[in-house]
Formats: structure tokens, C-alpha cells, sequence
């Protein structure tokens, strides 16, 4: 041998002779020299031997490579003694002629484990760089430490993963009984036991494990080890007599946030079989490798579940879409405008027209109370309320009237109610009758004088549907004359808000409109959505948008 790595902290103290003309370090376990620890590059560095002399080269790591705690900025040659760092990683390059220094087989100091009542109780701070808390261990735990790397990144999937994590501490802990991985409940602080093994299938249904120990590495967020659990003083619990708990390990899962969302516990029941020190250390390494697993999980699981309401969303607005008109009526003498804008995927505004016979065709526009899933359900089921009472019912007040006690019978009891504007359009008398059950006053254009008004006095106005069964309404009724129009809208329109806080309000309609003569109900709708989109630029919508507009003809 010509030459080797001296590795003095890392995953396998000891000589790495460099038999290879190309030895790579690396987290990936493929390398010839394997750093697992995730700030280490897959493919780190290389050490190339030419002829008698070995260089070693950077491969574009994240986190660089150094010798002599100078950055390896090009190849570059390999001195005896030479100090190579990789993050934590520290090995020294000898040069197999030359003598090796007596100093580089020396271990950093080790904090004696605390003696207590005949039994042996550690914690340690929970520490994120793993392969610092494994230079002592034998090689077949740190190939059994990067297999569980390995499984680990092999699924984001959280029921497949969490199995995977026990085989793996079965294997790395040939001393375990049992095997418990506990997740915190978000929101109630349960513990619960998503995962229990045993190495006899047939204890498992009886397997239990000891409150009192998880929740002291909760709260301590440290790694716990008891050799002889039943007389350790600091975790006396029945339970832990009644489990037959005799030595135990427990590693806390820490998230990103530094809070502990879940522990894996191994335990023994046999009192030959127990926990060391160095145990623990690898439970720590085992237990921030699955932190990390077990976050990416959840990130992705969460992702999955945003990605389907979205598709659930989406869907919600083609229904909702399909439950408004798909084109616009056709009436001689007479114009229409609708706009249709909802704050969300979904909302609970609505607008239809049902045609009445006898040049008869009714118009409403509809706010449910809210916003999302829950008004646009309701929406839902007021379009087809709609229909069926303007068509059982020949009077408008009746209709809605009718319209209000089936609204009190499914959003009243939830507390919730509806505001509606109906309108009845005569297209031989050349009139209107409205009807107004708490909504936003409709307001008429009179092209002649170029003014907008009321269409109808507010004392004929009614509750708003929902709030009390068998509530009787007013109807009122107009004239429109050649180039008049209707304005039937939602508070959408009103209540839009400006960047300074202003709310679009009915002067906002007054100061579209006034000014230059418009003809037809499309020029004037056209106009206040213009006038809305300019008032609320740079505002999120807060609200349903929706506009209707009947004209006749000039």
C-alpha cells in the first residue's frame, strides 16, 4: 500500500487505504469513502492517484472541501500529513513511506454516562450532524445506518415510510424487544402509536409503551436511556413495571421549528439485554435522519391534499358555472348585459333569467351570506329554488315569498340568509316589476335626462330570505321607456375598496354613468366594471362581483 485516509472524525474512524485510481467521498453509498451527513454533496470530492502521487479534487460541492483549512479551488497535490475537511468530516492523507504522527489516532474527550441507584440514566442534547455521534461504532452499524439512509429517501409516501424505519432500527439494534414510533396529535397533544413491532409477532397486540418516558423526552427534547428502567428513580411509573420495561432508549423526532413532533422508543424486556451509550448516540443519528424523512413526508402529503382541493375547486367552479344562464335572452326591443365574477374558485352570488311566456321573463340577482365552498352550495340549490317558484307561482310577491319560506327551511336553520332582487320584465307593456328581499336598491337609467335613480322607493323593500318563514313582500312597478335601463347588482359592486380604503359605493355608479349619453344595457354594464376595476386596482377582491343590466332599445 502506497498510501491511505486516516479518518479521525467521521462515520468509520480508521485507515481507508486508497487502492483505487479514483477514490470519491461523498454522501452517496456508493462512494468509496461514504459521509453520511446531508450537508455533505452526493459526490463531495475525489482523490486521483497519478503514477506514485495522489491529488484531490473539489467536484463542485455545495459546501467545498479543504486542506490544511485552505478551500480546493483546483487539483491539487497530496502532501503527507495533509488535513482533509468535509463539513465535519476530518481525515489526514499518509503517505505509506513516511511515518504516521502518534497524535492522529487520538479521539475527542467523552462525557462519563451518570450512575444512579445501580442504574444508568443518560440524556444528551438531541444534535443534528449524525456522523459525529458514530466514530466508535462497529462497520456493520454504520452500513446498517446508511441502508436506513437510503430507505428513507426511497418513499415520501408516510404509511410506507414509518415501517420502513422500525425493520431498520430492528436491524441496527439486534438487542430491541420492541420497537415503538409515537406521533403528537396536532392540536389535542395525543400521543399517538402510529407503529408498533415486536420480534414476536404474536406480542404485539399486547405491546405497550410508557407515558411517562415519552413525554420526559418531549419536554426535554434530549435523547433518554435507562439501564435498569424498573429502579431508575427519575422514570418510576407502574406502567413501566407492568410492560416489563427493563432497558430503554427514546429519541425525540425534532421538526424544522426546533419542536418535537413525535419519539421512537426501543425497549428490552430481558435484563441481559441492554442499552449503551453508544446506542443512544446511533438512536440520535437514526432519529434526525427520520425527522427529516418524516417532515418531507408531511410536506408532501400536504401538497397532495392542496393539489386535490384545488382540482376539487376547480371542478366546483365548471358546476357552479353551469348552474348561471350560458347565454344571454332574446327579447325583441330589449338588450342584456350580465358579469359574473366570483372573490374565490366559488362563490355565492347568482343571476338568472327564467322565461315566464306572454313576452314575460323574469330576472334575479342573489347574495349569499359568505363567501367559498359553503355559499356556493347554497347558490347552488337557490337556482333551481328560483326556477321552480317564478314558475309555480303567476305573481312575483308570491314567488318570492314562496322562494323565501324554502330558504328558511335549509340556510335558516344554519344561520345563514339570502338577499335577493327579482324582476319581472313585460316586453308589451313595456314594463318592469320588482320585488326586493333585502338586497342592494336596483337603480334605473333614464337615457333621456342622462340620470340614474332608484328603481323603486326603499320602504317597499322586504327581509332578506332565510330570517323568518312566511314573511309576506311589496312589489312595485315602472315604466321603461326607449333607451332606459335596468341595473340589478350584487354589493360586490358597491363594497369593491380602493388602495386608500374607499369603498366604489352607488357614487361610483352615479359618477360612471354621468357625463356622455350611453345607449344600451351592454354600453352602460361595460362602463361600471371598467369603473369598479379601476377603483380596486391593487386590492385583492373581497367580494362576489355580479352585474345584470336590461335595456330597451332606443
Amino acid at each position: 500500500m502506497t498510501a491511505s485516509l486516516h479518518i479521525v472524525k467521521g462515520a468509520t474512524p480508521g485507515e481507508v487505504p486508497l487502492a483505487h485510481e479514483r477514490m470519491i467521498l461523498g454522501r452517496n453509498p456508493d462512494c468509496h469513502v461514504v459521509i453520511p451527513v446531508t450537508s455533505v454533496s452526493r459526490e463531495h470530492a475525489q482523490i486521483v492517484r497519478v503514477g506514485s502521487q495522489f491529488f484531490i479534487e473539489d467536484l463542485k460541492s455545495r459546501n467545498k472541501t479543504f486542506v490544511n483549512n485552505e478551500e480546493v479551488t483546483e487539483r491539487r497535490l497530496l502532501k503527507n500529513n495533509d488535513k482533509i475537511r468535509i463539513c465535519d468530516f476530518q481525515a489526514t492523507f499518509h503517505d505509506a513511506r513516511k511515518p504516521l504522527p502518534r497524535d492522529l489516532t487520538k479521539q475527542a474527550d467523552e462525557e462519563p454516562a451518570e450512575e444512579e441507584g445501580g442504574s444508568t440514566t443518560v440524556e444528551a442534547t438531541m444534535l443534528h450532524n449524525s456522523s459525529l455521534l458514530l466514530e466508535q461504532h462497529p462497520s456493520e452499524k454504520l452500513r446498517n445506518l446508511i441502508e436506513i439512509s437510503g430507505n428513507l429517501s426511497q418513499t415520501l409516501e408516510l404509511d410506507r415510510l414509518l415501517p420502513k424505519i422500525v425493520d431498520s432500527l430492528f436491524q441496527l439494534f439486534k438487542q430491541a424487544d420492541r420497537c415503538f414510533i409515537i406521533l403528537v396529535e396536532e392540536g389535542t397533544g395525543r400521543l399517538l402509536p402510529k407503529v408498533i413491532k415486536t420480534r414476536r409477532p404474536q406480542d404485539e397486540a399486547n405491546a405497550r409503551f410508557s407515558k411517562s418516558i415519552v413525554r420526559q423526552a418531549l419536554e426535554s427534547k434530549k435523547l433518554f436511556l435507562s439501564n435498569n428502567a424498573d429502579s431508575d428513580k427519575r422514570i418510576l411509573s407502574q406502567s413501566v413495571v407492568d410492560f416489563r420495561i427493563r432497558s430503554v432508549m427514546c429519541g425525540p423526532l425534532i421538526g424544522a421549528d426546533g419542536n418535537p413532533f413525535g419519539v421512537i422508543q426501543l425497549d428490552t424486556q430481558d435484563r441481559s439485554k441492554k442499552f449503551g451509550e453508544d446506542d443512544l448516540n446511533l438512536l440520535g443519528g437514526v432519529a434526525n435522519q427520520a425527522s427529516i424523512a418524516l417532515e418531507n413526508a408531511k410536506m408532501y402529503r400536504d401538497m397532495q391534499v392542496r393539489a386535490q382541493m384545488e382540482r376539487d375547486l376547480h371542478l366546483a367552479e365548471e358546476v357552479q358555472r353551469g348552474f348561471l344562464p350560458q347565454h344571454l335572452p332574446q327579447v325583441p326591443g330589449y338588450e342584456f348585459f350580465a358579469h359574473y365574477e366570483p372573490a374565490q374558485e366559488v362563490g355565492g352570488d347568482y343571476y338568472g333569467f327564467v322565461p315566464l311566456g306572454g313576452n314575460r321573463l323574469a330576472l334575479s340577482v342573489g347574495d349569499v351570506a359568505g363567501k367559498g365552498v359553503a355559499a356556493a352550495l347554497l347558490m347552488a340549490k337557490l337556482s333551481s329554488d328560483v326556477r321552480y317558484c317564478l314558475l309555480s307561482e303567476v305573481e312575483l310577491t308570491k314567488a318570492i315569498a314562496k322562494l323565501n319560506d324554502l330558504v328558511y327551511q335549509s340556510a335558516g336553520q344554519m344561520d345563514r340568509f339570502i338577499t335577493l332582487a327579482g324582476a319581472v320584465l313585460d316586453a308589451a307593456s313595456h314594463s318592469v316589476t320588482l320585488v326586493n328581499a333585502g338586497h342592494v336598491m336596483p337603480l334605473l337609467y333614464r337615457e333621456a335626462s342622462g340620470t340614474v335613480e332608484d328603481a323603486m322607493p326603499k320602504e317597499a323593500g322586504g327581509l332578506p330570505m332565510g330570517i323568518m318563514d312566511g314573511q309576506v313582500y311589496d312589489a312595485h312597478r315602472l315604466s321603461l321607456a326607449p333607451g332606459d335601463c335596468l341595473l340589478l347588482f350584487s354589493d360586490g359592486v358597491t363594497d369593491a375598496v380602493s388602495v386608500r380604503g374607499d369603498s366604489f359605493g352607488l357614487k361610483g355608479i352615479h359618477a360612471a354613468l354621468k357625463g356622455e349619453t350611453l345607449r344600451g344595457a351592454k354600453a352602460l354594464g361595460e362602463r361600471i366594471v371598467k369603473a369598479v376595476k379601476l377603483h380596486a386596482a391593487g386590492r385583492a377582491q373581497a367580494d362576489d362581483i355580479t352585474l345584470m343590466c336590461v335595456g330597451r332599445v332606443a
